[in-house]
């Protein structure tokens, strides 16, 4: 994470060598199309320019596929507002989410393709039967802006209720240590908590099979889209997470979870409350989203939707752009 965005003369080397691929193939062959997975921030933006510089003075058709956000804090900068504009000028762009558009609209003119992420489906019976307690699991890095502190924080005002519910913390430790939180839980003699660390594949999928609320109380600044809570609809979870990136165009408020506004530990307990109390609203909720993921999310309808956004951007004809 750390190393993200961030310089490295390794990495100016690799992108030398990428540079070198990319005109010898378009000296080589001619193309319909390039699709471009476009990182829209730091020094990876500007090595992404060199590539787009190249492919503009071989008059190639582009498609950006955006992954990420945060251009809309980098127009402060003229110069920065120009070389988006110059990036995005006559190119096709596909992202997340529409509320996602709202990012690149100043330096972007035409409507973005949508296209919502999409998980292979995984084979896996549920867990839950025979248990009465509610079982919550965390699972991304464990970083500030993720939320850990703040649902941490939460199971400490629900002590009363720690006969009720149980917990999973999974993910590895970033700005947070797994130390860290086993120390505070154990000041507090919390006892309903498992402090996993990291776990992948079949591990990963096992816990979150056998829980039922999902929560990530993100507020990191360039969330998207996670695909930590496609994976929880997947298994069937509730979802608990923020007003955050694309949140909200996956997660309605009261049908498939809750989103917390704020950075309030005391709201996030309320929701976690309120599931632990009501049952059969979570139940609900756990159908829905095991149905929104069939509907929404699947690997299928993810590379159908993207073979028809590539051909539609393929009979497209090419219109200059004003911006």
């Amino acid at each position: 994470m750390q190393d993200m965005g961030s310089f490295s003369f390794g990495k100016i080397a690799n992108a030398g060598m990428i540079v070198l691929k990319l005109v010898r193939k378009l000296i080589l062959n001619k193309y319909d199309l390039v699709y471009l997975t476009l990182s829209p921030l730091g020094f990876a933006f500007y090595k992404d320019v060199i590539l787009i510089t190249i492919l503009k003075l071989f008059n190639q058709k582009i498609l950006f596929h955006l992954h990420g956000k945060g251009i809309r804090d980098e127009l402060n900068s003229s110069f920065k507002r120009k070389m988006y504009r110059y990036v995005f000028k006559n190119a096709e762009i596909i992202h997340l989410a529409k509320s996602l558009t709202m990012d690149i609209k100043p330096v972007y003119s035409k409507e973005p393709h949508i296209l919502a992420n999409g998980i292979p489906k995984i084979s896996m019976d549920s867990q839950r039967k025979g248990r009465h307690k509610v079982r919550f699991v965390y699972l991304s890095n464990l970083m500030k802006d993720k939320g850990i502190l703040l649902f941490v924080e939460a199971i400490t005002k629900l002590k009363g209720y720690s006969d009720q519910f149980e917990v999973y913390i999974i993910g590895p430790s970033a700005d947070v240590k797994l130390e860290d939180i086993k120390d505070h839980l154990i000041k507090n003699e919390i006892n309903n908590v498992r402090v996993i660390g990291p776990a992948y594949g079949p591990d990963k999928h096992n816990f979150l099979f056998k829980s039922d609320v999902f929560v990530l109380p993100t507020f990191y600044k360039n969330e998207c889209f996670p695909i930590t809570i496609l994976e929880a609809f997947q298994a069937g979870l509730a979802v608990i997470s923020s007003n955050n990136g694309a949140i909200p165009d996956m997660v309605e408020n009261g049908v498939n979870g809750f989103l917390v506004s704020t950075e309030s530990p005391e709201e996030l307990a309320d929701k976690m409350l309120y599931l632990i109390n009501n049952r059969e609203v979570l139940e609900k909720m756990r159908s829905n989203n095991k149905q929104e993921y069939k509907n929404k999310y699947t690997e299928e309808i993810f590379i159908d939707n993207f073979l028809k956004i590539l051909d539609e951007v393929l009979n497209k004809k090419n219109v200059n752009s004003t911006i």
